[in-house]
């Protein structure tokens, strides 16, 4: 038996219904906007990190969310990138790769497994399970006739993970990974994990490693070389006190402690020039290196030890932006060294060339004097290194040093060859400044 309502309790019933789809639909938008609250403030949060998030819904599967954000920090926010696990692990650096896969299949535990392999054609990828061996949890055996690569992304403490990615202009940057395994009630355990973009801290952390190597072997070169003038001056003042030494011995041995104190002096002032140029803060101005050099010639020709012909021939050059004070030094210490160095010619041709490559400011120096094995040219920028230890070719193993030094400070760059006998060539490297002339 049925019973049909009646027009007022059709009304009342609607009216009711009405009401609970307008109460679930309110929550249903409350629990929307919630959703998107707590979406923007990860948001804000990654983005306020220079990071973005991934996850990996099961890590026996290729499927791998990649934000967008991510995609942007990882260099390919114009084209984005594809949600895949295999294509992510092709573009990190394979070295990096292979430490990341060592030290995951470490981390975990390990369980018996057959015909399991990583795949052969995966960049960097040293680690291989063989047949009936122990391999990596996660290292899973799927259907697919290519297994799943290990899960780089492994979680607890220490578990961070460094690495360089490709991006699309072809670089590789520098990022951290951190993960963190969640459970959901249904379905395989997922992995959520965390980018950030660490790029420049990695540079600093280099930058800082270099100079804190540069000061140990700058100490160790200050409390090696600098003992030789004073062993002279003492060895040559206990020889003036002896009895029997003649008027004659006496002023040889002054002689020779006034010349060992002057090359301790020398090298003390070009320490502390060197220190001077280490913090010194590039003023970067058009300088004008044909006049520039053409005072530095003249002061050379009339102070420097020089063959009977000295022969300079330079090429024309064009304002360069850069500072004025620094580029002087470098200059002026290239040119010394060409002269001195081909000092023993009869006749001493001494070569200034520029071009403009790639962006940078070319200068070269070239001499055909004795010049050196360059096997050794490295050595030539080191403090107090010489490669001819020669009387009549003074100096104290500081100025290529200090060179070398400028050069960097002026995010450029010093390079030397050269021919035993036949002459040296020290090409220096400065880059075009944005806005700069690099017109004659």
């Amino acid at each position: 038996m049925t019973t049909s309502l009646t027009d007022d309790e059709k009304d009342d019933l609607i009216r009711s219904l009405t009401r609970q789809l307008s109460v679930a639909q309110a929550e249903s938008n409350l629990h929307l906007a919630e959703v998107r609250r707590h979406n923007f403030i990860v948001s804000e949060i990654t983005e306020a990190a220079e990071g973005g998030i991934f996850v990996r819904q099961n890590v026996a599967g290729d499927y791998m969310w990649i934000s967008e954000q991510l995609a942007e920090i990882l260099g390919y926010g114009d084209i984005g990138m594809p949600h895949s696990y295999r294509q992510f692990l092709e573009q990190i650096h394979p070295e990096d790769l292979d430490r990341a896969i060592e030290f995951a299949t470490m981390r975990r535990p390990v369980t018996k497994a057959s015909d399991i392999e990583l795949p052969e054609n995966l960049p960097g990828t040293r680690v291989r399970a063989q047949k009936e061996t122990e391999a990596a949890q996660s290292v899973l055996s799927l259907p697919s006739q290519k297994p799943m690569p290990a899960n780089i992304f492994t979680t607890g403490p220490g578990a961070h993970l460094e690495f360089r990615y490709l991006n699309q202009q072809g670089d590789y940057r520098w990022f951290r990974a951190s993960a963190k395994r969640y459970q959901p009630e249904a379905g395989p355990e997922q992995i959520i994990g965390l980018i950030l973009d660490i790029h420049d801290v990695k540079l600093l952390e280099a930058q800082r490693q270099a100079v804190h190597d540069e000061l140990k072997a700058f100490m160790y070169s200050v409390a090696h070389d600098l003992r030789a003038p004073v062993r002279h001056i003492a060895g040559f003042a206990e020889a003036i006190r002896d009895e029997d030494a003649t008027a004659e011995d006496h002023n040889l041995y002054l002689g020779y402690v006034e010349q060992s104190a002057e090359k301790l002096g020398k090298m003390i002032d070009g320490l502390l020039k060197l220190s001077k140029n280490q913090n010194y803060v590039p003023k970067i101005v058009p300088v004008n290196i044909d006049e520039l050099l053409s005072e530095l010639i003249d002061k050379t020709r009339q102070t420097e030890h020089q063959a009977p012909e000295l022969v300079i021939e330079t090429d024309k050059f064009p304002i360069i932006e850069t500072d004025e004070d620094l580029i002087e030094q470098v200059l002026q210490n290239l040119l010394s060294n060409a002269v001195k160095y081909s000092s023993n010619e009869a006749r001493a041709v001494v070569s200034i060339r520029y071009y403009l490559q790639e962006a940078q400011h070319v200068i070269s120096f070239s001499d055909n004097g004795i010049g050196f094995d360059p096997l050794y040219a490295d050595k030539l920028f080191q403090l107090f290194s010489r490669l001819y230890v020669d009387n009549d070719i003074p100096g104290t193993g500081v100025g290529l040093a200090s060179v070398h030094r400028i050069m960097r400070n002026l995010n450029g760059a010093i390079e030397a060859d050269a021919i035993p006998g036949k002459g040296a060539t020290f090409t220096l490297r400065l880059p075009v400044r944005m806005g700069g002339s690099s017109g004659f």
